[in-house]
């Protein structure tokens, strides 16, 4: 059956928030059925769903697997990417912040015509992910955001439950980025789609936080402990951005984090 949008990654927090808003005009597709990284996987997918637009939620979201296993990175972010675009089908794709790699002390947020300077190998596979469906067709639409949460996923409330729990949080203090509500995101860019309007845009909530400035605001609500961290002493495998402030000059802006914390924290 003909649907106007084809969502891959629906299994995602930010797939099945696009399901939940499009409804029947929309269909779902997710791993195992169809691997974008797969032309003949997606092309029956597509031809089944017919779709005008697709909107790709897939993506290896475990920046230190990336970073490990490069290969996986590009498969999914630039290949995959590139199969969706070759279907001639009108297509809006994720990227992240991890484009740009700032100083802490910059604390000077990025816009769209900054030079991206990838933080990791996430970020540089994320980035020819955009040169692949920017190149494609006119119409297509590439999202930079950050950080994103839901209901039940993403920083917002994993900080939560730890607190809920007496868990002890160890919060990182030397890394600032925004946070993204992903029902604010996914209503963003249907009305970028709707007012048909194209190319890249930085979606995220300003300001800029760090990850301690976060579960100290969450703390106002429940009592815990919180410990500073910095990234050196979490001596993981990819490194981050240091800052990854994500603005727009395409006059489309996204509630501000605090706004978005308070309404995800009220529907709890």
């Amino acid at each position: 059956m003909k649907k106007k949008f084809l969502i891959t990654g629906v299994n995602g927090q930010l797939g099945s928030v696009f399901l939940d808003l499009l409804g029947n005009e929309a269909e779902g597709i997710d791993l195992p059925e169809v691997d974008i990284a797969e032309p003949e996987s997606v092309q029956r997918a597509v031809d089944r769903a017919d779709p005008e637009w697709i909107i790709n939620c897939s993506a290896v979201t475990d920046v230190d697997l990336c970073q490990r296993r490069p290969e996986l990175a590009y498969r999914v972010h630039r290949d995959g990417v590139s199969n969706l675009a070759r279907t001639g089908r009108k297509l809006v794709t994720f990227s992240t912040d991890h484009v740009f790699n700032g100083s802490f002390d910059r604390r000077k947020p990025f816009f769209e015509g900054d030079t991206p300077s990838p933080a990791n190998v996430y970020g540089e596979s994320k980035l020819q992910g955009e040169s692949e469906a920017l190149s494609a067709h006119a119409d297509n639409i590439v999202i930079r955001t950050s950080w994103l949460f839901s209901e039940s996923k993403g920083m917002v409330p994993h900080f939560w439950r730890m607190l809920s729990e007496n868990v002890l949080i160890t919060a990182v203090t030397d890394q600032i980025a925004c946070l993204t509500y992903a029902p604010d995101l996914a209503g963003a860019v249907l009305k970028i789609i709707i007012g048909g309007r194209s190319g890249l845009f930085h979606l995220a909530s300003n300001p800029g936080v760090t990850p301690f400035e976060l579960a100290t605001r969450l703390a106002e609500y429940i009592d815990g402990t919180i410990q500073k961290i910095t990234w050196a002493q979490l001596d993981l495998d990819a490194p981050r951005p240091a800052c990854s402030v994500l603005a727009t000059s395409r006059g489309l802006e996204l509630p501000t984090v605090w706004d978005a914390v308070e309404r995800w924290r009220i529907r709890k």
